[in-house]
């Protein structure tokens, strides 16, 4: 088993108990005469019961069963982040959640989907303009979208200009990470991601992500190693067990 931060899983339970729910939900969505609300909360319970047996399924080392269940997340994570009617309320740091994973596990018509969405991309409230503005590249450049120079020049300036630990520390690298990608520069994407997992490695140990079963996997690395390879064939070489790249490589 694999020890990367203090969440319990409680596995027992959890593979005991998400199966019925996921049931239950899974009803909800199907049928038409289901209220909206309740539709809403069911996206959003298959969405995070998915991602929990895909967490869980990790840190057990079952990488197969792993992919499996985010796959089955992506469909309802592009819902509550994006869908007009289904979305949930989300701020500039949790909309990233339903984003990576809906880009790195979800099928041509979920990215279709989420092009769309790319322009006129908002979350429900804003507290650090740079992550806003990171959360703007990454849907554009994910989508296959050309990003303009000018624009990522803003967003990092704005990111370098940010006085907040965890700006400096992750959003700067991912959007150089960016920049890299756009450019061809390998070794500004590679450091890049190397300085993203150093800090999501950090704060498992000492911060935030301490007790957070999503944090097992830094979905926002993963997404950059991914663009590596589609858009230029690059291999990420960062050794690392919060950057699972074999869910990339098949």
């Amino acid at each position: 088993m694999l020890k990367l931060n203090n969440y319990n899983f409680e596995f027992e339970k959890l593979f005991r108990k998400a199966p019925i729910t996921i049931e239950i939900r899974l009803a909800d969505m199907d049928n038409r005469q289901t209220p909206l609300e309740e539709k809403q909360d069911a996206a959003w319970i298959l969405s995070y019961k998915y991602q929990d047996l895909a967490y869980a399924h990790y840190v057990l080392e079952n990488y197969t069963e792993a992919k499996l269940y985010l796959k089955k997340a992506a469909p309802f994570s592009y819902l509550t982040g994006f869908d007009p009617e289904i979305k949930e309320y989300n701020n500039e740091w949790t909309i990233q959640g339903e984003l990576n994973v809906a880009l790195l596990f979800g099928d041509e018509s979920i990215i279709n989907k989420l092009r769309e969405h790319a322009d006129g991309f908002t979350t429900s409230s804003v507290t650090k303009k740079a992550i806003f503005l990171y959360d703007h590249l990454l849907i554009k450049i994910g989508t296959g979208k050309v990003l303009p120079e000018e624009e990522i020049e803003n967003a990092l300036t704005e990111a370098k200009l940010t006085k907040d630990k965890d700006v400096q520390q992750c959003i700067v690298p991912l959007i150089e990470a960016i920049k890299g990608l756009t450019n061809g520069d390998d070794y500004l994407w590679q450091s890049s991601i190397d300085k993203v997992i150093a800090w999501h490695a950090d704060e498992c140990k000492y911060g935030d992500f301490k007790e957070d079963g999503n944090a097992v996997m830094s979905l926002n690395a993963l997404s950059m190693a991914k663009l590596g390879k589609d858009m230029h064939g690059w291999q990420c070489k960062t050794d690392s067990l919060y950057l699972p790249l074999y869910l990339i490589d098949c």
